[in-house]
């Protein structure tokens, strides 16, 4: 079964229908390419809305409506798999789509939500992360802290993660960088 892409505006229009059908303020914590494209405003498609955490009933009955009403397919649930850095929720973002009135939409960090896009790794990732860096400027000292001393926690291989951090400021930042998180990853104890 072929998933449908949907673009930037489609995720707002949908989103500000599920809006409509909300009684009371909601808030909603969206993560993966969604975040990246109404958090950050880089223009790109995602399958789905990812959240942080299980919809509540009443977001998950107005997600039905929207649907309905719409006719947009927007796969909008919680991720199956995903991490992030230990206080990220401490840092989360609140943006302000246009038309939303009970709908309170979070995002992570850009950071922090770079370092979510790291334990995948994939094309798509890398290349999210180097968007994000394009228009808002990443923080070279400030990624590799959070990975160094928020990310210990991750399921998984260290090693390979490493190996998908290293990939990542490959593509976002320039030799140097690259460079001295080689060292600092061979320094940590």
């Amino acid at each position: 079964m072929a998933m449908n892409i949907y673009q930037p505006e489609e995720l707002n229009r949908f989103l500000e229908e599920v809006d409509v059908h909300l009684a009371e303020f909601t808030p909603l914590l969206i993560i993966g390419g969604a975040a990246v494209a109404l958090g950050y405003g880089i223009d790109r498609a995602t399958r789905d809305i990812d959240t942080w955490e299980e919809l509540p009933d009443e977001l998950a009955e107005a997600v039905i409506k929207a649907r309905e009403t719409t006719k947009l397919e927007i796969p909008l649930h919680h991720a199956a798999v995903a991490d992030a850095p230990y206080e990220f929720e401490s840092r989360l973002q609140q943006i302000a789509l246009q038309g939303l009135k009970r709908l309170v939409i979070f995002v992570p960090e850009k950071h922090d939500l770079v370092l979510m896009k790291i334990i995948r790794c994939y094309e798509h990732d890398l290349e999210a992360a180097e968007a994000i860096h394009s228009r808002w400027t990443l923080d070279f000292d400030l990624l590799v802290e959070r990975y160094l001393e928020e990310m210990g926690h991750v399921i998984g291989d260290r090693k390979m993660l490493d190996l998908k951090m290293l990939a990542t400021v490959e593509r976002v930042f320039d030799e140097s960088k690259l460079r001295t998180l080689e060292v600092k990853l061979k320094s940590r104890k």
